[in-house]
């Protein structure tokens, strides 16, 4: 992994911990009222936005989905993201998802924020071509020789122990589970790796792996 790779991957498991921490928190925060609840996760939604807005004050800010895609801050497709009152209100909404601690899904996801360099520092990306951010590619691919591009989707067996990253170049470590849960709103999609916090639970999400290289037989001093 790149020294910029490095960089960019130590400051989403710093952003990951910190949302962590800010969980553990709230967990333990179980004896209080709905509206004592209520008033912790406002705290919450306000740093978040107060990080935001310095973030995109910089002047030098651009969003990574999951995919590989950059994005705009402003991009219409990032709002679910960025606009953390609209991220939270379905939490507000329903503080038992919030108090289901056994489940994974009790506090908005956060956007990956880069800035130009480490946008460009990335192996791989597309740009959104709805905000159509100005960066050096339109399309930036590695050469993928030696390399099988797979969407999480098409996870067999046969793919536990190989080491993916995303096709922007981030390792995501070994795969170490997939599982596909039906529930009453549909099918819930999860792959999980060792290097990653949180599973992949989106199928259509390209990844690659090393492709191993065929055995040479017979050896080439044996061939005629």
């Amino acid at each position: 992994m790149s020294e910029m790779a490095g960089t960019i991957r130590e400051r989403e498991q710093a952003a990951v911990r910190a949302l962590n921490e800010q969980e553990d928190y709230v967990r333990r925060m179980g004896h209080l009222s709905d509206q004592e609840l209520t008033r912790q996760l406002i705290a919450t939604l306000r740093q978040e936005k107060i990080r935001l807005d310095r973030w995109i004050g910089s002047g030098d800010c651009f969003v990574l989905s999951v995919a590989g895609k950059v994005h705009l801050p402003q991009c219409p497709s990032m709002r679910q993201f960025m606009d953390r009152d609209a991220a939270w209100e379905p939490y507000l909404n329903d503080l038992d998802r919030v108090r289901d601690w056994h489940g994974s899904d009790n506090a908005p996801d956060m956007p990956t924020l880069l800035t130009r360099a480490e946008v460009e520092g990335l192996k791989a990306y597309k740009t959104c071509s709805v905000c159509a951010p100005t960066l050096d590619h339109t399309d930036k691919r590695p050469g993928l020789r030696g390399w099988t591009v797979i969407k999480c989707g098409s996870f067999k067996t046969k793919h536990f122990g190989k080491v993916f990253s995303f096709v922007a170049g981030e390792e995501m470590g070994v795969l170490t589970r997939i599982s596909t849960v039906e529930t009453i709103e549909g099918m819930e999609f999860r792959a999980e790796f060792d290097a990653l916090d949180d599973p992949v639970t989106d199928p259509s999400v390209e990844v690659m792996y090393p492709t191993p290289r065929p055995s040479t037989w017979p050896p080439l001093d044996e061939r005629n």
